[in-house]
């Protein structure tokens, strides 16, 4: 990543461990040049748009589209410098002070030359926008740097659905950033869905600060992409503050996938719900590294953590690691981790049934994986999402009838 290679964070680091950071630093850290050849708007093979949302199309970082379904928009397109460093900056004295590694997220503060800022005014109905971030560059091209801001306001609501895809199967490098400040009583329901071309390499910082009363339900599913790094720090700021987080990943062939999620429960009655369900295949590497800091100021809170990684290759692997740093008495933590393969016990009994050794397997596969992915909403997302998770298990013979009897 030529001359900011030496700020990437690297395999020393714990939290970086088990990162395939190379095609990150291989990739020009330039964003791609505005007139760099890419699809036209209407060559992009894009999944249907979700009924009653607002659509944000972006290339390679920029806005290439957009379609609002109501006036005025709570969305609004900023260039670097009118957006500022604030994702950098707004949890900055605390994260960094504590060793937070933001360098990811700078070089797409520094790099980025646009920003979509949601801003939701005070009291608001629900807002439902999606956001369809496209990679077309390679990474000798340079680096797409989506980004995007929100700002909750008191006891407003927003259904966010954020889509990272390819055109083509170009080796693009993706540098995402996402900041969130949600105000007292706000409420965020955010999808993210990953499903880059097989040679891409995908990584994000989300930033939420989440204030009294707000809730933050984050439901994320990372499919494609060569590698790719989700780092998320959520700190639960205000009394009685919520988040409930999902992750669910597939990682085949020599795919790596790897996920840090921080949530901080810094204020009183703060509570959260985490759960990962991971498949590992072939020679397919998954990581889950969920850390849950419960502060002195944070009386009464409660954590609840599952974390789980399914084998089903003689390569494949996974780290599933959960970590508590607690420092109060008066709470309520509860955390687990596994990995194995499919119940032998559970195989048996299907095959004893009559029921086919491949269909057998993807029926538990599909089973382990879908605790995390019946949480999706829409529905009509959720059976997106499950279509593109059967594609991923190579078992979409074996999983159709399934999905068109699922309620």
């Amino acid at each position: 990543m030529s001359e900011s290679a030496n700020n990437l964070p690297t395999n020393r680091d714990e939290n970086w461990r088990y990162a395939n950071l190379r095609p990150l630093a291989r990739a020009r850290v330039d964003a791609v040049p505005e007139g760099t050849p890419a699809p036209s708007l209407s060559a992009l093979t894009l999944p249907a748009a979700l009924a009653g949302y607002e659509r944000w199309v972006f290339v390679d970082g920029r806005h290439v589209a957009s379609s609002a379904i109501s006036a005025p928009s709570h969305a609004a397109l900023l260039d670097v410098n009118q957006a500022g460093e604030a994702f950098a900056v707004m949890l900055d004295s605390e994260l960094v002070n504590a060793g937070i590694d933001f360098s990811l997220a700078r070089a797409n503060a520094r790099r980025g030359d646009q920003v979509l800022q949601i801003t939701l005014p005070n009291g608001s109905e629900a807002a439902r926008i999606e956001l369809v971030f496209v990679a077309s560059a390679s990474a000798a091209q340079g680096t797409s740097y989506p980004r995007v801001q929100i700002h909750a306001q008191p006891h407003s609501r927003l259904c966010l659905v954020e889509r990272h895809l390819s055109a083509g199967d170009a080796d693009s490098a993706v540098n995402a950033a996402v900041d969130i400040a949600l105000g007292p009583g706000a409420n965020l329901d955010h999808v993210r869905v990953q499903d880059c071309a097989g040679k891409a390499g995908v990584f994000d910082t989300l930033v939420a600060n989440v204030a009294e009363g707000a809730n933050y339900r984050l439901r994320t599913v990372t499919l494609g992409g060569l590698t790719s790094r989700s780092t998320a720090f959520i700190k639960l700021a205000g009394r009685a503050a919520s988040c409930t987080y999902a992750a669910a990943s597939v990682a085949r062939g020599i795919q790596t996938h790897d996920i840090f999620a921080e949530i901080d429960h810094a204020a009183p009655q703060s509570t959260t719900r985490e759960i990962f369900r991971g498949i590992a295949t072939d020679r397919g590497k998954l990581a889950f590294n969920g850390k849950m800091i419960v502060r002195q100021t944070a009386h009464d809170a409660d954590s609840d953590q599952s974390i789980k990684s399914l084998l089903t290759g003689s390569g494949a692997e996974a780290a599933a690691r959960p970590q508590l740093e607690i420092y109060t008495d008066r709470v309520r933590a509860k955390h687990g981790a596994t990995t194995g393969k499919l119940d032998e016990q559970m195989l048996f009994y299907m095959l004893s049934r009559g029921i086919d050794r491949p269909t057998a397997q993807a029926l538990l596969q599909w089973a382990f994986i879908e605790d995390a992915v019946s949480q999706i909403e829409p529905l009509e997302l959720r059976r997106d999402v499950e279509r593109l998770v059967s594609a991923q298990l190579l078992e979409v013979a074996s999983l159709e009838g399934l999905l068109g009897e699922l309620p």
